[in-house]
């Protein structure tokens, strides 16, 4: 769960935005928030978090099974307009797998108003709560440069989300998403024994996210008065299936739109053979050639035969599904 709230204290820079995300692990479509490791199957996860430059404890911890309803991955209290933070998870399985990030029930309050904020926001409203579109996210798959896993966007390194101006919100890039980390229509499975990185920045205010030059900036004008008091929650949950017992697997789930960070392969596969058969004749008759003598043609036939036998083709396409 993310759960972030601006209760003010003085005008504009004041408040409190609690961030909040429960870290569920599970199997495929388990029962509940459960983390199963079924077949002798098994994923663990490390976080560290960041909050404007210094470290969280209650959102970063070592190597271990994920505990639903207990571990947080943002978990920040007394954030104010232009804050930053960043939380770097690490994967770890014991088998070849394929891993799916889920964001669902996303819910806004309004948690009352405030003087300034009644002053910005003239209809409040118990769930309209503001701050979820004033809050962006950016995550990226934190593998590359000399140092991965460090929390550092660099140029090179894919993004998963919040790239695009006015596609960063939490409205956005958290209504009911599922991110296929990889599946078997986009990416390459997580080795076992192989860590793999995912970094997720966020910013109280306007991000910016320049690809070319891996450059992150936050503008705090972006989120005003209208967001004090306000809050929102989300659920998260990591799902994995090996890759090797199901290789056609993918993340699509009912309920959420599944988004992949790049290109994805399409198999469209033709089997069809096509043949072709012409036959012909013809017979002229007998023909005199007067007292020279006589000619005679007799039957002319022919035939021909083509066989069209169309491949597998890969296209490489972006997309979504649901």
């Amino acid at each position: 769960m993310l759960r972030l709230k601006l209760p003010a204290r003085i005008v504009f820079t004041a408040g409190i935005m609690s961030v909040v995300i429960l870290a569920f692990g599970f199997r495929t479509e388990a029962t509940g928030f459960t983390y199963a490791t079924g077949s002798g199957f098994n994923l663990r996860i490390d976080s560290q978090a960041f909050y404007n430059g210094q470290a969280v404890p209650s959102s970063t911890w070592s190597l271990k099974n994920l505990q639903p309803n207990s571990d947080k991955f943002f978990n920040f209290n007394d954030i104010k307009p232009g804050d930053r933070g960043t939380t770097t998870l690490s994967f770890h399985v014991n088998k070849d797998a394929w891993i799916c990030l889920d964001f669902e029930k996303l819910k806004e309050y309004e948690n009352g108003r405030n003087e300034p904020e009644m002053a910005e926001d003239s209809t409040g409203g118990a769930n309209s709560g503001e701050l979820a579109d004033g809050t962006e996210f950016f995550a990226w798959y934190d593998d590359g440069g000399p140092h991965p896993g460090d929390g550092v966007y660099q140029v090179g390194e894919r993004s998963i989300f919040g790239t695009s101006t006015g596609k960063q919100a939490a409205t956005k890039v958290f209504d009911n998403k599922t991110y296929a980390l990889a599946d078997s229509v986009f990416g390459t499975a997580f080795t076992a024994s192989t860590t793999r990185y995912v970094g997720i920045t966020w910013c109280a205010g306007d991000l910016a996210v320049n690809v070319a030059t891996a450059a992150i900036s936050c503008d705090a004008t972006k989120l005003g008065n209208e967001a004090q008091t306000d809050s929102f929650t989300v659920d998260v949950s990591i799902r994995a299936e090996g890759s090797k017992d199901n290789k056609n697997f993918k993340c699509v789930k009912k309920g959420t739109t599944c988004e992949y960070a790049g290109p994805v392969k399409v198999n469209i596969t033709n089997s069809a053979t096509v043949t072709n058969t012409t036959t012909s004749s013809s017979n002229t008759g007998g023909n005199s050639a007067g007292a020279g003598g006589t000619v005679v043609t007799g039957n002319a036939t022919s035939s021909s035969a083509v066989k069209n036998i169309l491949n597998t083709v890969n296209i490489l396409i972006g997309g979504r599904s649901r």
